[in-house]
């Protein structure tokens, strides 16, 4: 993993972690420390979680995919229902020991940044926490969807489809802004 250059502080950050497993909440707090986070809130319930997010505006919350009652899913889906919530757009990891695909798309389809694997290892931990930081992902509220921008295409989009990418990639997508080899060529002569 190649860190970026200049220093992050993540001192301040404030986290959420939900999950039923205590020993599983204690580890992802230790790393998390280790990251020098030091203002974590854990939580065993979605409904513990609940009452603690209608308190207070998280950074990014950790959420287990898997809990008796509501689940991890559950959780991001009433995260996300609430325009009018303090954290209606928090970024959210969730977590799972087991990652097959149709889990994966389950987690991106409820509006989750991301799903890692249990247990967690404190190098994705972070990587995924800071291409968070540095995303430039647009946050999509609509009546089919609401989460972090889920296209990573850069591809015009079809006639009949509204634009919603942010500019950067709205340019890039568009094939006639590509130079010609000749024209590349003509940079170097």
């Amino acid at each position: 993993m190649t860190l970026p250059s200049t220093r992050m502080g993540l001192k301040g950050v404030e986290t959420l972690i939900v999950d039923d497993n205590g020993q599983s909440l204690e580890v992802v707090t230790a790393i998390l420390m280790g990251f020098g986070i030091n203002k974590t809130t854990k939580c065993n319930s979605v409904a513990e979680a609940l009452g603690e997010l209608s308190r207070r505006v998280f950074d990014i919350v950790i959420v287990d995919c898997e809990m008796p009652d509501e689940d991890g899913f559950d959780l991001v889906r009433r995260i996300r229902s609430d325009p009018n919530g303090g954290n209606f757009t928090v970024p959210i990891l969730m977590m799972s020991a087991s990652t097959p695909q149709s889990k994966i798309e389950r987690a991106r389809d409820v509006g989750a940044n991301f799903a890692i694997a249990k247990p967690v290892s404190p190098t994705i931990l972070l990587e995924r926490m800071l291409w968070i930081a540095q995303s430039h992902r647009m946050f999509i509220s609509d009546p089919g969807y609401t989460g972090p921008d889920r296209r990573f295409h850069r591809v015009p989009l079809p006639e009949d489809q509204p634009e919603r990418r942010n500019a950067e990639i709205q340019l890039r997508a568009k094939p006639e802004r590509d130079l010609s080899q000749a024209e590349i060529d003509g940079l170097f002569a």
